[in-house]
């Protein structure tokens, strides 16, 4: 899941570990919705070509 601009509520965070998704950041840095699932995508990709 890509979070919301204000981000995740804790009972929405809770329900997602519940349901076993695993949580990853892009770090501290914040980026608008439109860059954050294109970031998110390539960051994937990187990481599986290593």
């Amino acid at each position: 899941m890509i979070g919301p601009e204000g981000d995740f509520s804790v009972k929405e965070i809770e329900n997602a570990l519940v349901n076993n998704f695993i949580p990853v950041t892009l770090g501290e840095t914040r980026l608008r919705t439109e860059t954050a699932a294109i970031v998110a995508c390539h960051s994937v990709a990187f990481v599986n070509e290593i």
